[in-house]
């Protein structure tokens, strides 16, 4: 990519940016203006404790730990919107995000107990920080029907926003690239556990539905328009999103972008995937960065909108923990992600399978020279992906159970790159191989 590609594609995606974050902006404020906020917390009230992660912040789901720490986080944000919508303030609400303090993270859903007995038990606090695109599905379930159902809806969701970055994935790869991609995450990730969990559930369906939108519409552009494509499906995963996950979804991303490359033939180069990793990975940023340039027209007498508490930075890099050392956070995902022999067992399978396919297809691939060359590059994108996990250190092994995603990504798209670095597609390499035909 030249420079003036790599400026009109940043120009394009920062004006789409822009408009995205105005949207966002304006959905969310009516998002809290229609919302029911009595039948929100009647809803909430009447479920069960076990529905809302209460009383333990972590527990285990169809094998996966999993952390209610953000379920409870949002939930406590829906009580207390209603101090601000009753006052006709329904943008305050929605960005201020206003959410219980806690005495430390793992008192946050004990006090949302309390919360929903008396609010004004608790204390609250500005998590201007993000705006919860995820809490709009919330709003509107729960304002008319039950937990229950919310956790349907949002399930309904996931299933089919997998469904569309699948079949993006099968229009753009080989199908056992495809096919092997989708096994490795339904069976490796916590995909099946958080079901349970509307909110988390929300925010994976925005990172898979980014990824459709990127790997359909921006993959197959050579320049600019990757660009721009790969900026805008990052800032839609932001709005949602809790920041787990962005270097996991730029790598991706980046990954399509070169495979797609490989698969027609293009002469696609690790330094350019770069550029479309850092697209996807600044527009997550930009758009979060747009978000508080917004928030900031939200004070309210002087309040300021930023409350962050002693050290609040320290869990971003190296002095979050006394014994880290380098390479420590790489350690922490992957030690997450194969955290029990059966999810060994099971990645020892894919990976024996899918080889084992790729072995048997071998007559059918135009292998050529060069393989590992252009294996290498296709895989390029893990580097940044994993250097981002560890500048953020801290946050990387204080949530690993979300983190730990990134590890079976990056063994699914290496065990899918064989299926696409083995073909040789360069129009050099197909006509040779036809004119050799008898």
């Amino acid at each position: 990519m030249t420079f003036s590609t790599l400026l009109r594609g940043a120009v394009a995606g920062t004006l789409v940016l822009l408009v995205l974050a105005v949207a966002g902006f304006f959905a969310i404020r009516e998002s809290a203006k229609t919302a029911d906020h009595p039948a929100i917390h009647a809803a909430l009230v009447a479920a069960e404790q076990r529905d809302v992660g209460l009383p333990l912040l972590r527990g285990m789901r169809s094998g996966f730990r999993v952390n209610y720490y953000s379920e409870c986080v949002g939930l406590s944000m829906l009580l207390h919107e209603h101090v601000w919508t009753d006052h006709g303030e329904p943008g305050a609400a929605a960005v201020r995000a206003d959410a219980i303090l806690p005495d430390g993270t793992g008192t946050m859903c004990l006090l949302l107990q309390n919360a929903l007995a008396e609010e004004m038990s608790v204390p609250w606090f500005t998590y201007a920080r993000y705006w919860h695109g995820s809490l709009m599905l919330h709003r509107a379930v729960l304002s008319e029907a039950s937990y229950a159902t919310l956790i349907e809806v949002a399930t309904v969701i996931l299933a089919g926003c997998g469904t569309l970055l699948l079949l993006a994935f099968l229009r753009l790869l080989p199908w056992p690239a495809a096919v092997t991609i989708a096994v490795t995450i339904l069976a490796l990730t916590d995909a099946r556990g958080i079901t349970g969990l509307p909110l988390q559930a929300t925010c994976m369906a925005a990172f898979l539905a980014g990824l459709a939108i990127f790997v359909g519409f921006g993959a197959r552009h050579r320049g600019a328009g990757a660009l721009a494509v790969a900026m805008a499906a990052g800032a839609f995963f932001n709005f949602f999103d809790f920041l787990y996950n962005p270097s996991t979804f730029a790598m991706v991303c980046a990954w399509s972008w070169l495979a797609a490359g490989l698969l027609r033939g293009e002469a696609r180069r690790a330094r350019d995937g770069l550029f479309v990793f850092l697209a996807a990975f600044g527009g997550y940023g930009a758009f979060w960065a747009a978000k508080w340039l917004i928030a900031y027209g939200f004070w309210a007498n002087g309040e300021p909108m930023f409350i962050f508490g002693t050290n609040e930075f320290t869990r971003w890099g190296p002095a979050a923990s006394a014994d880290y050392w380098p390479g420590h956070a790489t350690v922490a995902v992957v030690a997450a992600a194969f955290d029990s022999v059966w999810k060994i067992a099971v990645a020892l399978a894919i990976a024996a399978a899918a080889l084992g396919l790729a072995w048997w297809r071998r007559r059918a691939s135009e292998r050529g020279e060069g393989f590992l060359a252009r294996y290498l590059v296709l895989m390029s994108p893990a580097i940044p992906a994993f250097a981002v996990l560890e500048a953020m250190a801290g946050h990387t092994m204080a949530h690993t159970e979300f983190t730990f995603r990134v590890v079976p990504w990056t063994l699914a798209l290496a065990l899918a790159g064989v299926f696409v670095a083995a073909r040789q597609m360069t129009p050099a390499a197909r006509n040779a191989s036809i004119s050799a035909a008898p």
